[in-house]
């Protein structure tokens, strides 16, 4: 189900750490300068889970909200935000299964699947997005008034129709995250594609993309780059030889999953590129 999950921006879940699986990036999850939370938060009649890493010698700090792929909290997303918590910033993952956790039971992940690519549902989203940006604002925790988006895949799409919207982004980091989306669009209630509200996405974008990408083309992605730069949107954007779709998940193996699976080299250049954008647009 790996691909066919991916093919609709849900990749499949990822297995949590073992000793079996060492890796650079499990330093992070290992970081004993991290304090690693599990939080809830408010959102109208929603609890949403979530997953919190801050600098353990420094409370406020400038915030990056993470929206991933998939519903649940896998080892690779509590990787980016140990990441983000190194590079002397809070992570806060936002858990969209809170409001829709995948069906149990196969013949219901059809209809799953139809709803959570209804408009709705995804505006539904970006209403618990500004309650985590509150609940960080509640707990003191945040440094300024603004966050940085970081997006994984259909969370990255997320992230991007969120600062279409909301005045408190301050940038956005896009991981394959699909511009045009080309299946599984809603025939009555389809969400917009990107491209089609890139002209109000002002705040600075950096973007990265695998050559190997079926899912979010590199194709599309420089014409999204292309009509940022025309209209004078800040913009970085990285497109990596050799590397596929969630490239920077390193639960999935190298040769595991063709095309889907981890690259070393493009995940460590990306990371290097991710911290240095943060750094120069914290606001």
């Amino acid at each position: 189900m790996a691909k066919a999950s991916a093919a609709i921006g849900v990749s499949v879940l990822a297995p949590e750490l073992t000793a079996q699986q060492p890796s650079p990036e499990e330093l992070a999850l290992r970081d004993t300068s991290i304090v690693h939370s599990e939080v809830s938060f408010k959102s109208g009649a929603d609890t949403i889970k979530g997953y919190l890493a801050r600098p353990k010698n420094k409370r406020r700090c400038h915030a990056v909200v993470i929206a991933q792929g998939n519903p649940g909290i896998s080892a690779d997303i509590k990787n980016a935000a140990a990441q983000v918590a190194q590079a002397g910033f809070i992570g806060l993952v936002y858990d969209w299964g809170s409001i829709a956790p995948m069906p149990s039971r196969r013949r219901e992940v059809a209809k799953w699947k139809k709803d959570i690519f209804r408009y709705e549902f995804a505006k539904h989203q970006m209403r618990n997005l500004q309650s985590a940006i509150g609940y960080l604002e509640r707990e003191r925790l945040m440094e300024g008034e603004r966050v940085s988006m970081l997006g994984f895949c259909g969370g990255a799409r997320l992230a991007l129709l969120f600062a279409s919207q909301s005045k408190e982004v301050a940038s956005v980091i896009s991981y394959y995250g699909a511009v045009l989306y080309h299946n599984r669009k809603h025939k009555s209630d389809p969400i917009p594609d990107v491209m089609d509200v890139v002209e109000q996405i002002k705040v600075p974008v950096q973007g990265h993309y695998g050559m190997l990408d079926v899912v979010a083309p590199v194709a599309d992605a420089k014409l999204f780059e292309k009509a940022l730069r025309a209209q004078g949107t800040p913009v970085e954007m990285y497109y990596y030889e050799g590397a596929g779709h969630r490239f920077y998940n390193f639960t999935v193996p190298p040769g595991s999953d063709p095309g889907y699976d981890y690259n070393p080299s493009a995940a460590a250049l990306a990371h290097k590129r991710m911290v240095a954008f943060l750094r120069k647009y914290a606001i």
